[in-house]
């Protein structure tokens, strides 16, 4: 019988959990499982890490270039939506640039989080009395589909839009998904709207590994919290002692790969799905990978996805990149 204490489906998670650690070669499951509540303030702790780069050199690029990026649109007021916004700590750089030149601003942050968005909005409510947002909780191209309806129904909201994509998310892709997602994001956009993509570059792999191995372990609870979602949600029995984090940079993909291991020869049930699975000693889950592109690869991205690259910010030790698309 259904307990109805049991919390709701979350179907996509379902069918990818059943599929991932079913397949017979490569046990796998998408990165987005990874953003549970708990697992999106984990994330936002491994951005404080020492180690972990891409948030304080992306953070950089914004506060030194946002005045250039906002003024590029225009003068025409626009609206921000953000794509896994998280916190949306970086996005208050180019929040108070906007409201430097219009005197209110429509900000619509997306994110699977509903606590996290919860919070987000009650921070920014507090901090900018001319913002309004409206917070979404769904995937990115839902997430699109739901913000771009909101102002098409009030007149009020500025239809000219930048949509904002930064943290690397992109690399989290495949190559070939990536610019089939960048398709479909500018069949929803406007040729007057445009986008912000961070990009991490290609670097030392030291600095790329150290990245996803912090000191502090940050990163290893943020990936072995994908079993105790599992636990939670389906009923799983995993023994998070019996896998261990291991995060490394494949140079023939030019990717970091991030993997959950198994310390034994084991058998874990998951309740919700009437089912076992199967793990030797030493094989892995492949939870997220993190592609890392040059600049005349950003180039040929923005090209294939029928965007022009219409300025690409870089830091001095070209390490990452927040490049502005606009629709061909």
């Amino acid at each position: 019988m259904y307990n109805r204490s049991e919390p709701q489906l979350d179907e996509g998670f379902v069918r990818n959990i059943k599929e991932g650690l079913g397949a017979r070669d490569q046990k796998r499951v998408n990165p987005k499982y990874l953003y549970d509540s708990a697992g999106s303030q984990l994330f936002e702790a491994i951005c404080r890490q020492p180690e972990y780069y891409p948030w304080r050199t992306e953070a950089a690029i914004l506060r030194q270039h946002s005045t250039e990026m906002v003024w590029m649109h225009g003068k025409k007021k626009i609206s921000i939506i953000e794509l896994g916004s998280g916190s949306s700590s970086k996005t208050r750089i180019l929040l108070q640039k906007v409201l430097l030149r219009q005197p209110s601003l429509y900000y619509f942050p997306v994110d699977v989080s509903q606590a996290m968005l919860r919070e987000t909005i009650y921070s920014l409510s507090a901090d900018f009395s001319s913002l309004r947002t409206i917070g979404i909780s769904s995937d990115y191209i839902d997430g699109i589909d739901k913000a771009n309806s909101l102002i098409a129904a009030d007149r009020q909201i500025p239809d000219k839009k930048l949509i904002i994509f930064l943290g690397s998310s992109i690399g989290n892709f495949e190559p070939k998904e990536s610019v089939a997602f960048l398709r479909n994001l500018r069949s929803k956009m406007e040729k007057s709207d445009d986008l912000l993509l961070g990009i991490d570059l290609h670097k030392n792999k030291n600095v790329l590994e150290a990245a996803y191995n912090d000191k502090e372990g940050i990163t290893a609870r943020f990936n072995l919290n994908l079993l105790t979602r599992i636990n939670r949600e389906l009923r799983g029995e995993f023994n998070l002692d019996s896998f261990v984090h291991h995060a490394f940079y494949n140079s023939c993909y030019k990717r970091v790969e991030m993997h959950l291991v198994s310390t034994k020869d084991q058998q874990v049930y998951v309740g919700r799905l009437g089912q076992t699975f199967s793990f030797d000693k030493n094989e892995t889950i492949h939870t997220e990978n993190s592609y890392k592109y040059s600049e005349e690869e950003i180039k040929q991205m923005a090209e294939a996805s029928q965007f022009i690259l219409k300025r690409n910010f870089v830091d001095e030790k070209k390490w990452f990149s927040v490049a502005l698309f606009s629709p061909a």
